[in-house]
């Protein structure tokens, strides 16, 4: 009975009727034959393809095609093969395994996708729309989290896991078992079998959850956001102090500010927080900690703070606080950090850099761009950016939106990256895949597949932080929960100088 009430709060239920009206009004389509009108025109499209780089392991998406008509035929053509899809409504599905089959025999090749539309007895042909399977795969797993665009009930907040190969898709840890919010999920190496979670509940308290394989220990310390060193002995994490308010009017009502945060660094080991003056100054506001590949270089963005200490929500000039993106060296022999230096300067171009992610090979640093604060999915006007640490030089992002697009992730082999946009409505974030090219370009993004072409008409979630994993995660929802029920949960408090920046809700 739980179950089935957590399937209907999600919306499930709508999702239910549709399908059983889909099986009933679905026949297979009709072929097209005698006279074919051409017509010079792109076909409308939903998961628009013009342009995509298919994984070679991706699920085939449900295709809406936007074009009226009584009969609807779609062909997908390789140098090796095709598959084709038909019906007389205007959502389609490709058969999975000829789908699979047809990437597999055409990896790294050019495909052309047609379209035929039937309107009474005559059929017409749409202009062919040009995509391409790439060589490489994308990690089969990607993990994430779903709340509602208010998220005013922290315990309709939940982590899941998505095989990407597939539709299905797994609950990690939802709020519920707690009663408050499960948050800030954070990855060695890309590994499900090793992690940390954070989760807050007003019943049992804060706790970081840290899982190896199929064990979970419960800290009595919530975190923030954090990254992983490579060698998996410490982990940076922020700790802050959230707030959130509500404009009165305007296309985003809802605003999020630090009012204190700083860095923390994190030891497996003895399961102890420390941190530097470097990374927790009482001036700076501090956020989105990632390493480099190397493990020798943190990076992270950190903004001057403006306002004195107190509870004034907002607080004076919370819209003028700009981020800039830093770096800071680090000696993994003895632990010895350098001084932090600005990469790019928000202050300078009065723009707020945060959410900086660098690619496995450690040359390309993704973030993301927006007019002031830290939480940039509410900023409509954010923007992906990308540098080339190489040559330090900013490069073009063809595929940023005239809405919110931000909460970035690399795949393992870095020729994937993971986005999550409210390009579609406005309202509800989207998660998009982008192939990356070894030019650095990055390829016009494919909405995260779903079996059925009007999933997203009837889902009212909002996807975030989402992570590329290599391997699932093995420890059971109902593990997770019981560990942040524990009452043995162990001490792990915050260096004295952080400790009243306890991480709220993101």
């Amino acid at each position: 009975m739980n179950r089935l009430r957590g399937l209907l709060t999600r919306g499930v239920w709508p999702s239910v009727v549709a399908i059983v009206l889909v099986l009933i009004s679905m026949r297979p389509g009709p072929r097209p034959s005698g006279p074919v009108t051409e017509l010079g025109q792109a076909p409308r499209l939903m998961p628009a393809l013009e342009g995509v780089v298919l994984a070679p392991n991706i699920a085939a998406p449900g295709l809406r095609v936007n074009e009226p008509g009584t009969a609807w035929y779609v062909t997908l053509r390789g140098a090796r093969g095709q598959v084709a899809a038909s019906g007389r409504r205007q959502d389609l599905r490709f058969a999975p395994r000829l789908w699979q089959r047809l990437l597999a025999t055409n990896r790294g090749a050019k495909l052309t996708l047609t379209v035929y539309v039937r309107r009474g007895g005559t059929w017409t042909r749409y202009a062919p729309v040009d995509l391409s399977v790439a060589a490489e795969p994308v990690d089969r797993y990607l993990v994430y989290r779903l709340l509602t665009p208010l998220y005013n009930l922290a315990r309709d907040v939940g982590i899941y896991e998505r095989d990407l190969t597939g539709y299905r898709e797994r609950v990690v840890m939802r709020g519920r078992q707690t009663g408050g919010c499960v948050n800030c999920h954070s990855f060695w190496q890309g590994s499900g079998q090793r992690f940390t979670l954070g989760v807050r509940s007003s019943t049992f308290g804060g706790r970081t959850l840290l899982v190896n394989g199929r064990s979970v220990v419960p800290l009595k310390q919530p975190i923030g956001y954090g990254s992983w060193h490579p060698d998996g002995r410490i982990a940076v994490y922020s700790s802050n102090q959230v707030r959130q308010f509500f404009h009165a009017a305007g296309e985003e009502t809802r605003d999020v500010f630090d009012l204190s945060s700083g860095l923390t660094v994190f030891d497996a080991g003895t399961r102890s927080f420390s941190t530097t003056p470097e990374l927790s100054a009482p001036d700076y506001l501090y956020t989105y900690p990632c390493w480099a590949p190397d493990g020798k270089t943190l990076y992270f963005a950190r903004a001057r703070r403006t306002w004195p200490g107190g509870e004034l929500i907002p607080p004076p000039g919370y819209d003028q606080v700009r981020y800039n993106l830093m770096r800071i060296a680090y000696d993994p022999c003895n632990g010895a950090w350098g001084k932090a230096e600005v990469l790019l300067s928000g202050e300078t171009a009065k723009r707020s850099y945060v959410f900086p992610r660098v690619s496995p090979d450690g040359r390309w640093l993704l973030y993301t761009a927006c007019d002031y604060g830290c939480f940039p999915i509410h900023r409509p006007n954010s923007d992906l950016g990308l540098i080339d640490l190489r040559s330090g030089q900013a490069q073009p992002v063809p595929i940023n939106s005239d809405r919110a697009d931000t909460w970035h992730s690399w795949s393992s082999n870095g020729r994937w990256v993971v986005f999550a946009s409210k390009r579609a409505d406005g309202l509800f974030t989207k998660l998009y895949l982008s192939y990356f090219d070894t030019d650095g370009r990055l390829h016009p993004p494919l909405l995260l597949p779903q079996s059925r072409a009007d999933y997203y008409d009837m889902f009212w979630h909002s996807y975030n932080v989402p992570e590329f994993v290599t391997q699932p995660v093995r420890a059971s929802a109902g593990q997770l929960g019981r560990a942040a029920r524990s009452r043995h949960a162990a001490p792990a408090p915050l260096p004295p100088e952080l400790a009243q920046q306890a991480p709220s809700m993101r």
